[in-house]
C-alpha cells in the first residue's frame, strides 16, 4: 500500500512538472515572440540600438525552440542592423551562424536571403571577390525559391556587385528587372531602395538628359511611400546623389537641369526633415539639417549654412553618433574658413579631427572602405586642420607658439599616415606598436627628419633637427608635385637614357634646396624622409643637384610615420640569421640564378659572428618557414625571392616555391603579432617590385617593416638586375660587419655610392630602388 502511494505521488509530481514545463515553454514562446515584434517596431522607427537589444535577447530562446526558419530570419535582421551601425565584426559573426543553419536545410528561399546578405556584407568591406561569389549563389537559390520579392532582393545585390566592377549597363539591367518584380507584388519600399541604386549607376553611365529622367522617376517612387523612417532615409539618399550632380560642370552650364536638380534636392531634404520631426528621430534630423547646410554652403549662403549645420551638430549629439557628428564639425570648419574666420575654423576642425580619431579604429580596423572613401572622408579632415595650423604658424611671431602649432600640424598629418596604413593592411598593427614606439626626434644625432606636406595650393617642408621644427613654404600645388614625382619614377626605370635627370633636378630644387642651409648649419649627415602622397614612389636618393645625387651627400632612410619601434643598432654577436631564397623559375616567374651565390656570400660574411640557417628552392614553403621561425628567434631574415606590392593588399605577396605569402600570412608566420621582447631587427627583401604610379602599393612597401613586426626593412621599389641585387645586398651586410658603429643607413649609402662609381651601374635603375624603411641605426 505504501509502495502504491509513493508511485501515485511520483506520478502526481511528474504531471505537475510536465504541466509547469508546458506553461513555462508557452510563456517563453510568447515572450520571445514579443521581443522579435518589438525589435521589428524599433527597426521601422529607425531605433536600431533598441531593435538590436530586443533581437539579441530573443536569440537564446530561438536556439532552443527548434524553429530554424525564425532563427535564421532574426539573424538576417540582426546582420542588417549591425551593418547599418558599422559593427562589421558582428555582421560576419551573425551571418556565419545563419549560413551554418541554412546549409543544413533545403530551404532555397533562406539560402538566397543569407547569401544575399553575405554579399552585401563583403561588399561593404570592399572584398568584391567574396561579394560576387555570394551574390551569384543568392540569385541561383532565389530562382529555385520562385519568390518575386526574394528574386528582386538578390538581383539588387548582384547589381551592386556589378556596379563595383564598373559594369554599369549590366547593373542597370539588374536593377530594372528587380524594380519590376518589386512593383508587381507592391513591395514599394524595396522598389524605392533598388531605384536609388539604379540612379547611382545611371549617373556613372548615362547622358545627363537620361539621368534627369531617372532622378524624377526615383523621386516619384520614394514619394509614393507612407511616411516612415525608410521613406526619410530614401529621400536623403536621393537628395545626396542629386546634390553631388549639382557640382558637375555639365550640370552647372545647363540652367534648366541645374534648377530642376536644386529644387528636387532641397524638397527631398526638407521632406525628410519633416518626417524626422514627426518621428522625433535625432539621427534623421541631424542628417537632414546637415545636408541642407551643405546645400546652402554650395550656394554660398554661408549664414544659413552655418545655422543649419549647428542644428545638425545639436541633433547628432543627442543621438551620440560620432560617425555623423565629425562630418558636421568638419562642415562647420569649412564654413568658418570661407567666412574668413580661421580661429573658429581651427576649433571646428580640431573637434572633427578628435572625434574622427576616436572612431578611426571602427572605420579602418576590420573594415575596408570602398575605393576613394578614405581620401574623401578621412584624409581631408586631418589635412584640413594641418592646413589651417600651418597657415597660422606662418603668420605669428611668437616662436614658442609657432613650434606648438607646427607640432600639432604634424600630429594631424600623422593621424592620416596611421589611418592609411591601417586602411591598407586592414588590422591594428600600427596601434599595437604604440606601447613600444618612440619619437624619432629624441634619438637622432646629426640626423634631420624631412616631412614634406603636399597641400592643394602649396608645398610645406617641415624639417626637424634636435626637436626644433623649421618650416619652408613653396607655391607648388600637390597636383604639380605629384605629376613630377610620377614622371621621375617612370624615367628612373628606363636605362638607355638619362631623361630622369630633369625631373630629379626639379624635385631637388623643390624639396632639398630650400632647407640646404639648415642642414649644412647643423652638419647633418643622415636624412629620414617621411614621404607624402606620390613622393612614396620616389627614391629620394636620386634627387640631383646638377653635380651629384642626394645619396652621395646624405645617408637616407624612409619612415612611414614619425614614430617607430625604439631604434637600436644590430648586435651581430650571437645573432641568428635566416637566409631564404628562390633561384628556380616557379609559378611563371623568371629564375634568379644569382640567389644561391648571394646567400652563400652573406653566410660566409657573417658566420664568424652569427649563426646562419639556409632555406633554398623546394625547401622554401610556408610550412617550413613557419616551423623555423617557431623554433628560433631570428635577428635577421633575408628573403631573396620575387615580391609584388599591389594597391590591393590581398594581391601583395612574396613568392615561395609552390605558393604565395601574403602580408597577413607573413605577419602570422613570423609570429610577431605578439611583439616579442627581442623583435626582428632586419627584414631584407631583395627582389620585390611596386608598380609605377601606384601610390597605394608604395604605401604597402613603406609599411612592410611594421606589418612584419621588424625594426627595419631593406626592400626594392622595382625589380633590379639579379647580379646588381646580389652585389648590393652582399656589400650591405659587409659594410655593417666590417665597420663597427656603421648605421644601416650609412651602409646602404656606401653601397649606392660604390655602384654609382662603376660605369656599368651608374644609372639609378640599378642602385636607386633599394630603400631602408624604419630603423636606420
Amino acid at each position: 500500500q505504501m509502495k502504491n502511494k509513493i508511485i501515485k505521488l511520483f506520478a502526481f509530481i511528474s504531471l505537475i512538472l510536465f504541466l509547469n514545463h508546458n506553461v513555462v515553454f508557452a510563456t517563453t514562446k510568447v515572450h520571445f515572440s514579443d521581443l522579435i515584434t518589438q525589435g521589428d517596431e524599433f527597426f521601422q522607427q529607425g531605433n536600431f540600438q533598441s531593435a538590436v537589444e530586443n533581437w539579441e535577447l530573443s536569440l537564446p530562446f530561438l536556439q532552443n525552440s527548434g524553429d530554424e526558419a525564425q532563427h535564421i530570419d532574426v539573424l538576417i535582421r540582426l546582420a542588417t542592423v549591425y551593418q547599418n551601425l558599422a559593427l562589421h565584426s558582428k555582421v560576419f559573426k551573425t551571418l556565419d551562424q545563419a549560413k551554418n543553419l541554412v546549409e543544413n536545410t533545403k530551404n532555397a528561399a533562406y539560402k538566397a536571403l543569407v547569401y544575399s546578405q553575405l554579399s552585401d556584407a563583403w561588399l561593404s568591406i570592399g572584398d568584391i571577390t567574396e561579394a560576387e561569389s555570394f551574390a551569384n549563389k543568392s540569385v541561383i537559390y532565389a530562382e529555385k525559391a520562385n519568390n518575386a520579392k526574394i528574386m528582386a532582393r538578390t538581383l539588387n545585390t548582384q547589381g551592386n556587385v556589378l556596379f563595383v566592377f564598373l559594369e554599369y549597363s549590366k547593373a542597370i539591367q539588374n536593377y530594372q528587372q528587380a524594380i519590376k518584380l518589386a512593383k508587381q507584388i507592391n513591395a514599394l519600399e524595396l522598389a524605392a531602395r533598388i531605384s536609388i541604386n539604379q540612379l547611382r549607376a545611371e549617373i556613372k553611365a548615362s547622358s545627363l538628359k537620361r539621368i534627369i529622367i531617372v532622378v524624377n522617376e526615383v523621386y516619384k517612387i520614394v514619394n509614393s511611400l507612407d511616411e516612415s523612417y525608410d521613406k526619410a532615409s530614401h529621400l536623403i539618399a536621393i537628395a545626396i546623389q542629386s546634390q553631388a550632380l549639382l557640382q558637375i560642370k555639365e550640370v552647372t552650364e545647363q540652367l534648366e537641369y541645374y534648377e530642376t536638380l536644386k529644387l528636387l534636392t532641397y524638397n527631398a531634404f526638407l521632406a525628410a526633415k519633416e518626417i524626422a520631426e514627426n518621428l522625433s528621430n535625432n539621427r534623421l534630423l541631424s542628417l537632414s539639417y546637415g545636408y541642407l547646410g551643405k546645400l546652402y554652403q554650395q550656394q554660398l549662403d554661408l549664414n544659413s549654412a552655418l545655422a543649419l549645420t549647428q542644428k545638425a551638430i545639436f541633433f547628432a549629439k543627442q543621438e551620440r553618433n560620432p560617425h555623423i557628428l565629425y562630418r558636421w564639425y568638419w562642415q562647420q570648419g569649412k564654413i568658418f574658413k570661407l567666412q574668413g574666420k580661421p580661429e573658429l575654423a581651427i576649433v571646428a576642425y580640431r573637434q572633427a579631427s578628435q572625434i574622427l580619431t576616436s572612431i578611426q579604429a571602427v572605420l579602418e580596423v576590420g573594415y575596408r572602405t570602398l575605393p576613394g572613401t578614405f581620401d574623401e572622408v578621412v584624409k581631408p579632415v586631418h589635412y584640413g586642420l594641418a592646413d589651417l595650423l600651418l597657415e597660422k604658424a606662418d603668420r605669428i611671431q611668437d616662436e614658442f607658439q609657432r613650434q606648438k602649432l607646427l607640432k600639432e600640424a604634424i600630429s594631424a598629418v600623422e593621424l592620416v599616415k596611421i589611418a592609411e596604413l591601417q586602411d591598407y593592411f586592414q588590422d591594428d598593427c600600427i596601434s599595437s606598436l604604440k606601447s613600444k614606439e618612440v619619437q624619432l626626434s629624441t634619438i637622432a644625432p646629426k640626423t634631420a627628419i624631412l616631412y614634406p606636406i603636399a597641400l592643394k595650393n602649396r608645398l610645406v617642408l617641415i624639417t626637424n633637427i634636435s626637436d626644433k621644427l623649421y618650416q619652408k613654404i613653396l607655391p607648388i600645388p600637390a597636383k604639380k608635385l605629384n605629376k613630377k614625382a610620377t614622371e621621375l619614377r617612370f624615367y628612373l626605370q628606363v636605362r638607355p637614357n638619362n631623361r630622369f635627370l630633369y625631373a630629379a633636378k626639379q624635385l631637388h630644387e623643390w624639396l632639398i634646396e630650400p632647407i640646404e642651409n639648415i642642414l649644412s648649419k647643423h652638419q647633418i649627415d643622415t636624412l629620414v624622409i617621411v614621404p607624402d602622397g606620390k613622393l612614396r614612389l620616389v627614391p629620394f636618393s636620386t634627387l640631383y643637384d646638377g653635380n651629384q645625387f642626394l645619396v652621395e651627400k646624405y645617408a637616407m632612410a624612409l619612415s612611414p610615420g614619425l614614430t617607430l619601434l625604439n631604434p637600436q643598432p644590430i648586435n651581430w654577436n650571437e645573432s641568428k640569421i635566416l637566409l631564404v631564397g628562390l633561384s628556380e623559375s616557379v609559378q611563371g616567374y623568371s629564375p634568379l640564378p644569382n640567389v644561391p651565390q648571394e646567400l652563400k656570400n652573406i653566410q660566409n660574411l657573417i658566420q664568424s659572428t652569427a649563426t646562419t640557417t639556409q632555406i633554398l628552392n623546394a625547401e622554401f614553403s610556408i610550412e617550413n618557414l613557419y616551423n623555423h621561425l617557431q623554433a628560433t628567434e631570428y635577428s635577421v631574415i633575408h628573403l631573396a625571392t620575387h615580391g609584388e606590392f599591389n594597391s590591393d593588399p590581398n594581391q601583395t605577396y612574396l613568392l615561395a616555391y609552390e605558393e604565395k605569402i601574403t602580408m597577413d600570412k607573413l605577419q602570422e608566420i613570423i609570429g610577431l603579432g605578439k611583439f616579442r621582447e627581442k623583435p626582428l631587427e632586419l627584414l631584407t627583401l631583395s627582389a620585390c617590385k611596386t608598380a609605377v604610379g601606384d601610390e597605394r602599393a608604395a604605401l604597402g612597401l613603406a609599411g612592410i617593416a611594421i606589418k612584419a613586426g621588424a625594426r627595419s626593412a631593406l626592400a626594392t621599389l622595382w625589380f633590379v638586375d639579379d647580379e646588381a641585387t646580389s652585389i648590393a645586398v652582399t656589400q650591405f651586410y659587409q659594410e655593417l660587419l666590417n665597420n663597427p658603429g656603421c648605421s644601416k643607413a650609412k651602409a646602404l649609402q656606401n653601397v649606392q655610392k660604390s655602384l654609382i662609381k662603376q660605369a656599368r651601374y651608374w644609372h639609378p635603375s640599378y642602385w636607386a630602388p633599394f630603400l631602408l624603411i624604419g630603423n636606420w641605426l
